[in-house]
């Protein structure tokens, strides 16, 4: 952004918030950036709510503004009641803005510490204004879809194993129950797929499907996952938010690539895009020759793969802002 946030939304106090999966620390800051008062609530929509209700009332008229880290979903909530409620939420990546929280990054617990840089940031300007995502039902249909496909694997799994342990003592009763809970699986998937084809028809879902190794689910699941792809400044900042990237170590003076990823971010997405890759690398000469490279320089296949999953999510941005089905020459300089 290139105007401080305190100038683009004139408010008196900012509400840092550091997230958690299961609660929030917060903390009060002035325009003077004196903090002037910390807490901690739950990460629910109705806790949040009331919070935001009983701290407007004690300012009595006076302005305020959340600021919050996006953390791929746990800040939804915070964001998304902040909107319900009419107060302006900025949300922040701190790998864009370069200048987030170390404790965050690393994956350390959160603490009130954190609260208050972060609203110290929104003070300074970082951050975007939050406004309600495009597909969240498709994110939800899209995210229940993996959840169902990974249950019935692990069931159809289980199943297996149980039959094979108890082979002839297994009575009618249990086998007509095993195989009714796997007919609901089935149902339930068929019946998610079905919502969440209808949840973002389009024609950023057709152009999608223009890109190689990517269908109608891996289409659905990108949209729902990035919702906006101006919220990614570059193709780094987006790889970041599915985990592709790698692990950095630095020690003194020096960076240290691990070769592990750090997977922060969209699980749903990093899955999404390595399915894709799986596909693509087979079937498309360009991923193809990207995947024998990596594998010739003796990378192993989920390596080499997740190569190819990460250049195939910077040929998704392309295509995704140039509003053009796939061809080579949206195919993304190194």
């Amino acid at each position: 952004m290139s105007k401080k946030s305190n100038d683009v939304l004139p408010v008196d106090y900012f509400l840092g918030c550091d997230v958690a999966k299961r609660k929030l620390d917060v903390a009060l800051i002035n325009k003077q950036s004196v903090v002037l008062w910390n807490d901690t609530i739950t990460n629910e929509e109705v806790a949040i709510a009331e919070f935001w209700l009983t701290l407007t009332g004690a300012l009595a008229g006076e302005s305020v503004a959340g600021v919050v880290e996006s953390t791929g979903t746990y800040h939804q909530a915070f964001a998304a009641t902040s909107h319900s409620l009419g107060i302006p939420c900025l949300v922040y990546n701190p790998l864009i803005t370069k200048s987030g929280i170390k404790s965050t990054v690393r994956g350390k617990k959160t603490d009130r510490t954190d609260a208050i840089i972060i609203a110290r940031m929104g003070l300074r300007g970082e951050g975007r204004l939050y406004s309600p995502e495009p597909f969240m039902a498709t994110r939800h249909y899209a995210r229940g879809c993996q959840k169902l496909s990974i249950l019935s694997s692990s069931f159809s799994q289980y199943k297996s194993h149980i039959t094979d342990l108890l082979d002839g003592e297994l009575t009618d009763d249990a086998m007509e129950v095993l195989e009714g809970i796997k007919q609901a699986i089935k149902e339930a998937r068929a019946q998610l797929n079905k919502d969440m084809a209808a949840s973002a028809k389009g024609p950023l879902f057709t152009r999608l499907q223009t890109i190689p190794g990517v269908g109608p689910f891996v289409a659905n699941s990108i949209i729902g996952e990035i919702q906006t792809m101006e919220r990614f400044k570059s193709a780094h900042s987006l790889t970041a938010y599915a985990g592709l990237d790698p692990k950095i170590f630095k020690s003194g003076e020096s960076l240290n690539r691990t070769g592990r990823l750090t997977k922060r971010g969209s699980v749903y997405l990093r899955r999404s895009v390595f399915i894709a890759a799986s596909v693509a690398r087979q079937f498309d000469p360009k991923f193809k020759a990207l995947y024998d490279k990596k594998r010739a320089e003796g990378k192993p296949y989920t390596v080499a793969t997740c190569v190819v999953a990460r250049k195939l999510l910077s040929v998704v941005r392309a295509v995704w802002l140039s509003e053009k089905d796939y061809d080579i020459s949206l195919w993304p300089d190194d």
